[in-house]
C-alpha cells in the first residue's frame, strides 16, 4: 500500500493538483487545513472530497470556518488569517460546504502494520492549535493528561515536515502543500508505503496562484504578504 500524506493546503488547488499529478498512490491521509490564505478553498474542498481520504481530520481553519470561532493561529500570521477567512473563504464555501466541514474528526486512529496510529491536525493534548516540531511527552497525552495509546503520531499544523523518534513513539508530519514555512516554497507532503515514511517536495506554478490571488482584489498589504509567503516559503 502506497498512501499520500497531505497536509495544510490551505486554498492552494495549484500546489494540491501538482501533488496528485506527481504521485501514484492507493490511499489518502489528510491532517486538515484546507481553507484560508489561498484563492481556492472551494476547490480544494471538492477535490478532497472527490478523492474520499481513508483518514480527513480537521485542521483549526478548518474549525474555524464550520463554527465561526477563531482559528487561535500563530501571532505573525493571526491577522492575515482572519481578513482571508472574512474576504476568501467565507465568501467561497456554500452554507453545505461549511456543514460538511462541521463533521470532520478531531482524530482518528487505526491499526496499520501491526502499530498503533494516531492522526490529528496538531498533537493529542491540544488537538487544533497545539504546535509540535519535535517528539514531545506533553504533546502526546490525552485530555486527562494521559500519554495517548499510539506508536506513531502522523500530524501537521506547524508547516515544517519533521520525521523523529523517540524510544516508544515516533512522529511524521508531511509539512504544507499549499503554504510551505520552512524556507522551501515548494510543496511538501509525504509518502508511506511498506512500513517506511518519506518527506517528498514538488515545484509548482506559484505565479499562477500570485495571479489567482490578484484576481481577488483584496487590499494590497495582504496580497503582498501571501505572495511573500508563497515565494519565498516563510514567514
Amino acid at each position: 500500500m502506497r498512501v499520500l500524506i497531505i497536509s495544510d493546503i490551505h486554498g492552494n488547488s495549484v500546489a494540491l493538483n501538482k501533488v496528485l499529478e506527481s504521485e501514484k498512490y492507493d490511499s489518502i491521509w489528510f491532517l486538515g487545513d484546507l481553507t484560508d490564505y489561498g484563492p481556492d478553498p472551494d476547490e480544494v474542498l471538492d477535490t478532497l472530497r472527490d478523492l474520499k481520504p481513508e483518514v480527513w481530520v480537521t485542521g483549526n481553519h478548518d474549525y474555524a470556518n464550520a463554527f465561526g470561532v477563531d482559528c487561535h493561529c500563530g501571532e505573525k500570521t493571526h491577522e492575515l488569517s482572519v481578513y482571508t477567512r472574512e474576504n476568501i473563504t467565507m465568501k467561497k464555501l456554500s452554507k453545505e460546504d461549511r456543514i460538511f466541514l462541521r463533521k470532520l474528526a478531531l482524530y482518528e486512529t487505526k491499526l496499520i502494520d501491526g502499530k498503533k496510529y494516531y492522526f490529528v491536525h496538531a498533537c493529542p493534548s491540544n488537538p487544533l492549535y497545539g504546535y509540535m516540531y519535535e517528539p514531545n511527552d506533553e504533546c502526546m497525552k490525552n485530555d486527562l493528561g494521559v500519554r495517548v495509546d499510539a506508536e506513531m503520531l502522523v500530524y501537521g499544523h506547524t508547516h515544517f515536515p519533521v520525521y523523529a523518534t523517540r524510544d516508544n513513539y515516533a512522529i511524521f508530519n508531511p509539512g504544507s502543500v499549499g503554504q510551505p514555512r520552512d524556507g522551501n516554497p515548494y510543496a511538501s507532503y509525504g509518502i508511506y508505503e511498506g512500513g517506511e515514511f518519506r518527506i517528498k517536495r514538488v515545484k509548482y506554478d506559484v505565479e499562477e496562484v500570485v495571479r489567482r490571488l490578484k484576481h481577488l482584489n483584496l487590499e494590497e498589504r495582504y496580497t503582498d504578504f501571501l505572495i511573500r509567503i508563497l515565494r519565498n516559503g516563510k514567514v
